[in-house]
């Protein structure tokens, strides 16, 4: 598996070795995705509708955990005084109420990792295209992301057009 990636870079540094060549006719551009994941509208929409989507289990949850806590302190501060039978009764439903809201926890946790993950699967497909469009109409033969140059001029960067065509689409 390492020889197929060192043989995959080695092919992909040869042909990059081979762009200065052309880099007359290269037209490249720049991309900062940080920026376009904090400002792009579709982000701020699907935070917004995964909020509403998830408020009402996120409330059941924070309420769950308060009267776990109750609980917890009611068994805390009484079990001196309890009757054993009735101790053994209130640590069993603790346990049983704990396991609850971990279970709650978990389930959330997944659907909310599973919604966001489709959310933004569908922006990046959104994104590819508004790139490949700005790209096309602006005769860019390559974009890159900022985050992987060492090095890019400022008048490389198309952020901002990418992200005023988000904001149209």
């Amino acid at each position: 598996m390492n020889k197929i990636c060192l043989v995959s870079i080695a092919t992909l540094v040869a042909g990059l070795l081979t762009l200065p060549v052309h880099a007359d006719e290269l037209k490249l551009a720049v991309v900062d995705m940080q920026v376009i994941l904090q400002k792009a509208p579709q982000i701020s929409k699907i935070n917004d509708a995964l909020t509403r989507q998830f408020k009402g289990r996120q409330d059941s949850i924070v309420k769950a955990q308060n009267e776990l806590q109750k609980e917890a302190s009611n068994l805390q501060k009484n079990a001196a005084v309890m009757k054993t039978d009735e101790r053994n009764n209130l640590e069993n439903k603790l346990m049983t109420d704990r396991n609850n809201v971990n279970s709650m926890i978990a389930s959330f946790q997944k659907d909310l990792s599973k919604q966001q993950s489709t959310s933004l699967h569908n922006f990046s497909q959104q994104l590819d295209g508004v790139v490949s469009k700005v790209a096309a109409q602006s005769g860019y033969d390559l974009v890159i992301q900022k985050g992987s140059t060492l090095y890019a001029k400022n008048n490389l960067d198309i952020t901002q057009q990418i992200l005023d065509a988000l904001k149209r689409a």
